[in-house]
């Protein structure tokens, strides 16, 4: 079998390449930011984000509905992360630091929730084939006489 970054293009190779760049400057932030709670968000948004990976290596024709991905949301996810950190070490949390920090904090959840949901998207052409393969052979077996078919007319 083929290896599957030969299957891809090298704009395809690219794109997965530059994610599994800003996962890997999120894991250096991560070491660096003290805060478990936060922490713990960074680790489930990089579980996401490399699984959005991993299916955009298998199903190259998914890369097309991601180029936010890695033109907006994985790079702004980087910058906060990075604003964090320099936050945190802050000696002094003064009003606006933790102002800040806080609302870092509640957009790694929104992050989180919306890579979960771009990571679904992912499989909507997949799942549509499967529903018109089951309406054809549900349609199928009736028309052979081995299921009740929605047009079975009772005497």
């Amino acid at each position: 079998e083929q290896d599957i970054s030969e299957r891809l293009t090298p704009e395809q190779r690219a794109f997965v390449a530059r994610g599994r760049d800003y996962v890997r400057q999120m894991d250096e932030l991560n070491a660096a930011i003290d805060d478990a709670a936060v922490s713990e968000r960074i680790t489930a948004i990089q579980d996401v984000v490399g699984r959005i990976l991993a299916r955009a290596e298998e199903e190259p024709a998914v890369i097309a509905g991601l180029d936010r991905l890695t033109a907006y949301y994985l790079p702004t996810t980087v910058k906060l992360l990075d604003a964090y950190d320099r936050l945190e070490e802050e000696p002094i949390q003064g009003e606006n630091i933790s102002s800040s920090r806080s609302e870092i904090e509640h957009t790694l959840e929104v992050l989180h929730s919306a890579f979960e949901k771009l990571f679904d998207d992912t499989y909507q052409d997949l799942s549509l084939d499967v529903s018109a393969d089951i309406s054809v052979l549900h349609a199928m077996l009736a028309q052979e006489g081995l299921t009740e078919g929605p047009f079975d007319v009772r005497p």
